[in-house]
């Protein structure tokens, strides 16, 4: 389910105040960096929304982009600022304080911090940024406002700036869809080990060698992925999310390799501060010439928070599987997950997450293969800016399987059989900065993956080298 987990996680599961109305967008990097992260710009309001649909509506908007903006100075700027209109000053802190970190001189955003602090207490930095800019003729406007209360008080006809947020739904859904399709070649379309002779063994000790043709099939391939995601507010800290993902594969010479996944997932999270809840629950069904088709369905509870600039997530989720015909191939698995999301130091435009992932698959029949399993997983993924329009996504990951049972008599004297799986994925994406097609992208994708098993017969390895376009609105 790690498509649509993906996708979730980009709706899933992830700036000033009213002056972004007046004036250039509060955080808005200069020069390419600018153009390399202008859909997030996109995001940034005006005029600015007022009342609380419209500014929740537009909270939604922003969560559906954190994967793709969290390194966008005013897009946690205007985060920081809508969580501060929505008298959440502890969470406002949180989005205002690492814009500063990516943007220190932005005064629309120091001052939307200084009054984030002076709400929960702290009114000593307020003070301090008001005598500074007491002088200043060049603030706007909105913003001499909440500096000089007094002086907006006794101004003649003062009147802070009064907008409305384009065409809200009157149920208050906002939706994101998105679409790629990529054209490329593969090295093991069906992950098939490389073998030319098997050897069986008997429980009596003997073991004879058989012929087996077994080579990698290469090819050129096209991936196609549709999504559809909705989410709602219904009260402040609080989303309902939905939402559906399709995937397939097409390979034209070696049709038998094709697949296709269908995937739905809904959830529902709050915020208490800067702690959040989440549970998801989702289905999803594989199919295809490839393998036998299968059915999972997960469910899933998780807690995240932000500590020092780092985002925390624990989570607990349970999968069954269920295959269409191999009843004894049906299983359970229960996994506990622990991971994070940081800026890496002295370069803020990177980020560095971790994920941590141990459990059991408990098989629904004693006649599977192994047993139970015990699992374990572990990713690194940095992402950031190579260049002046190019952004770099890379993951690492190495994964492990044990069986607590032999897996056959006829392999290696019925050895509990082991699995080590280390990938390596690369995706380089480049904003297309077309007015006709805004928020499409180019990318280009490199992935190897080599699994080793005491068993020959699941060795195996791969890689993938695949490009096209993405395309978000």
């Amino acid at each position: 389910m790690a498509a649509l987990v993906l996708v979730a996680a980009r709706v899933d599961a992830q700036v000033s105040t009213s002056e972004a109305s007046e004036q250039t967008p509060a955080g808005t990097p200069p020069g390419d960096r600018g153009q390399l992260l202008d859909p997030c710009d996109r995001l940034i309001p005006s005029p600015w929304p007022e009342g609380t649909i419209a500014r929740r509506a537009h909270l939604l908007r922003m969560e559906l982009a954190r994967p793709h903006c969290m390194q966008h100075p005013g897009y946690l700027a205007v985060v920081g600022a809508l969580w501060l209109e929505e008298g959440e000053a502890e969470q406002a802190l949180i989005w205002l304080e690492r814009s500063l970190l990516l943007d220190p001189g932005n005064l629309g955003t120091q001052a939307d911090l200084a009054l984030a602090l002076s709400a929960l207490g702290q009114p000593a930095a307020l003070a301090e940024l008001s005598r500074a800019l007491r002088g200043r003729r060049d603030i706007p406007a909105s913003l001499r406002d909440k500096l000089f209360p007094d002086q907006a008080a006794n101004a003649p006809g003062a009147q802070l700036p009064r907008a409305r947020l384009g065409q809200d739904t009157p149920s208050g859904w906002v939706s994101l869809r998105e679409a790629s399709v990529l054209i490329g070649r593969e090295t093991n379309l069906d992950h098939s080990p490389r073998l030319t002779e098997l050897t069986l063994t008997a429980p009596d000790g003997t073991s004879a060698q058989f012929p087996v043709i077994s080579d990698p099939r290469a090819g050129t391939a096209a991936l196609v992925n549709l999504s559809w995601q909705v989410a709602r507010s219904p009260s402040a800290g609080q989303i309902w999310r939905s939402g559906i993902h399709l995937a397939a594969r097409s390979t034209p010479a070696e049709g038998r390799t094709d697949w296709h996944h269908i995937q739905w997932v809904t959830s529902a999270s709050r915020q208490w501060a800067a702690w959040r809840g989440q549970v998801e629950l989702g289905l999803a069904w594989v199919g295809g010439p490839l393998s036998e088709s299968y059915r999972l369905t997960r469910l899933g509870a998780a807690v995240d928070r932000q500590v020092n600039g780092c985002r925390w997530r624990f989570a607990l989720e349970a999968e069954q599987r269920r295959q269409s015909t191999t009843r004894s191939a049906d299983g359970t698995s229960i996994v506990l997950l622990g991971g994070n999301q940081c800026a890496v130091p002295l370069f803020p435009d990177w980020t560095w997450s971790t994920v941590l992932r141990a459990g059991l698959d408990k098989p629904a029949s004693d006649d599977r293969p192994g047993g139970v399993q015990r699992l374990w997983n572990a990713a690194l993924r940095l992402t950031g800016p190579v260049g002046a329009d190019v952004r770099l996504d890379a993951t690492a990951r190495l994964g492990r399987v044990n069986d607590a049972e032999g897996y056959s008599p006829l392999l290696e004297y019925n050895a509990r059989r082991t699995l080590t799986q280390p990938q390596l994925a690369v995706e380089l994406s480049r904003p297309l900065h077309s007015d006709r097609w805004p928020g499409a992208e180019a990318l280009l994708q490199w992935h190897a993956i080599r699994q080793s098993s005491n068993l020959a017969l699941f060795n195996y390895d791969a890689q993938s080298i695949y490009a096209g376009i993405r395309w978000a609105w």
